[in-house]
């Protein structure tokens, strides 16, 4: 076994390493649209939007509780307190439903975020 061989071995053990820690960070996309929620930059809750039925989770922040409703395939705030949210950004922001979308609360730093894929019709062809 040659030094270029040993180079080559470590070389490709490494980008194994690198590909595998990558794909721990990539957003899901199972098919199942999930609201991922963060609190302070940590996630705190995944929430199975994609369910049929709606249901409720509370989460602590920083100046109370926040309450989330989530199914059917979107996700939304309910309304909070003046003092939860005083710029009440959050929970006005209604309904978010595609990948990508966030509801983002600045003075409790939340962060509700959207992941996964949702089925879309691209054309409709008739006779």
């Amino acid at each position: 076994m040659t030094r270029g061989d040993k180079i080559l071995i470590v070389l490709g053990l490494l980008a194994t390493v690198l590909v595998w820690a990558g794909l721990r960070y990539l957003p899901d996309r199972s098919g199942e649209l999930v609201a991922v929620v963060r609190v302070n930059g940590k996630e705190v809750a995944r929430l199975p939007v994609s369910s049929g039925s709606m249901s409720r989770a509370t989460i602590e922040v920083p100046r109370g509780e926040a309450t989330i409703e989530y199914g059917q395939g979107k996700v939304r705030v309910l309304p909070l307190d003046h003092t939860v949210c005083p710029n009440e950004i959050c929970w006005r922001t209604g309904w978010i439903s595609y990948p990508g979308q966030s509801i983002v609360c600045a003075p409790n730093r939340v962060v509700i975020a959207l992941e996964g894929t949702v089925k879309e019709i691209d054309s409709v062809a008739g006779r």
